[in-house]
């Protein structure tokens, strides 16, 4: 067992109003199974995908009590095997003797002919990973508490959080620990999770109760998931939206970088509104949209290492004068040296 964390404001830069933001992890912590520990496991077949044309199904072995899965999980045919089935068919052994027997060589011609082949033993100390991360200072919204329920195949079993703007956000996630639970609970080759939680963000309270993970649907009942916008303003006359108008443009320019580099852009001249469906009040601004076609890097780590895109805000004089083009590539370049200097941006061959 052994464990790590990460410092993500040293990876990722100071954020204002965080005073601590780390990731911590425990590997190779013991699998708590004791029934199958006492009792033996039970091995069912377990996979993904009904066996129709054009689909592409998978069968593996795994145990319904605790979810562990042999080592490998073996490759079973669809056409023999249903998931939820008692498995019923052989093991390999750990280290089969190099024996040419009858039995071996029906085997390994079935596996390269067919591509199925049966699972291997069970692991004899299985483990998992417990890990979180704690944030104190700024978060977002109002508050949030939330538990996650992961199916098979997802990196997390389970994940639980709670957080309060702007004092923390603290998270658990649970790596194969708990597989037993969602076993019982999430259905049979199931790709979807689910979620139960509550928070409040925005003006607008929204609820999850056993709601399918990241998923909205007609098809799940009303009382899963749902939200109620306490935005009185917003209910009267309707949500803030944003409508741009072309005014000028498209015009070419250079963005000239400190570290000597410089790109082409094209530039289009926006009147940007916003205001409400129902409401007279609207707030008006100019705007400058801009596209690169060989993208700007801003990184040197090859995380999103290029901007394509993106707008600034130029003033009503600059307009007036015929100088929104100069303006706009002054801010560009400004916007795109603040993000080098943040991800700590090195040109190729600079010495580091």
């Amino acid at each position: 067992m052994y464990g790590h964390t990460l410092d993500y404001q040293a990876r990722d830069g100071q954020e204002r109003g965080v005073l601590m933001n780390r990731g911590w992890w425990l590997h190779n912590t013991p699998r708590l199974i004791p029934l199958c520990r006492l009792l033996g496991h039970r091995p069912v077949v377990d996979g993904y995908g009904p066996h129709e044309r054009g689909l592409d199904p998978r069968r593996w072995v795994a145990c319904d009590r605790c979810g562990l899965r042999p080592d490998p999980k073996g490759v079973l045919d669809p056409e023999q095997w249903a998931i939820g089935q008692r498995y019923t068919g052989p093991f390999v052994a750990e280290k089969e003797p190099y024996v040419l027997t009858t039995e071996l060589v029906r085997r390994s011609m079935d596996r390269m002919l067919t591509g199925h082949f049966p699972p291997g033993p069970w692991p004899r100390r299985p483990t998992g990973t417990v890990g979180g991360q704690v944030l104190l200072g700024r978060t977002w919204g109002v508050f949030s508490i939330g538990l996650d329920l992961c199916p098979e195949g997802h990196d997390h079993t389970l994940r639980l959080h709670a957080q309060i703007n702007p004092l923390f956000f603290i998270s658990i996630h649970l790596d194969y620990h708990g597989r037993w639970l969602t076993r019982r609970l999430l259905p049979r080759g199931a790709f979807d999770g689910r979620e139960i939680g509550l928070s409040l963000s925005e003006w607008s309270l929204r609820w999850s109760l056993w709601r399918r993970e990241g998923h909205w649907s007609r098809d799940q009942p009303k009382w899963w998931g749902g939200s109620i916008n306490l935005d009185l303003v917003e209910r009267l006359l309707g949500p803030k939206r944003y409508s741009y108008t072309d005014e000028a443009g498209p015009e070419f320019g250079w963005v000239a970088l400190p570290e000597g580099d410089s790109y082409q852009v094209k530039l289009t001249l926006q009147r940007r509104r916003l205001g409400r469906p129902r409401s007279r009040r609207v707030q008006e601004a100019w705007s400058v949209s801009w596209e690169s076609d060989r993208g700007i890097p801003t990184r040197s780590d090859g995380k999103r290492n290029g901007v394509w895109g993106s707008s600034v805000t130029v003033s009503d004089a600059a307009v007036r004068r015929g100088l929104w083009v100069t303006d706009a590539l002054a801010l560009i370049g400004k916007d795109l040296s603040g993000l080098r200097e943040r991800y700590g941006y090195r040109p190729e061959g600079a010495e580091a």
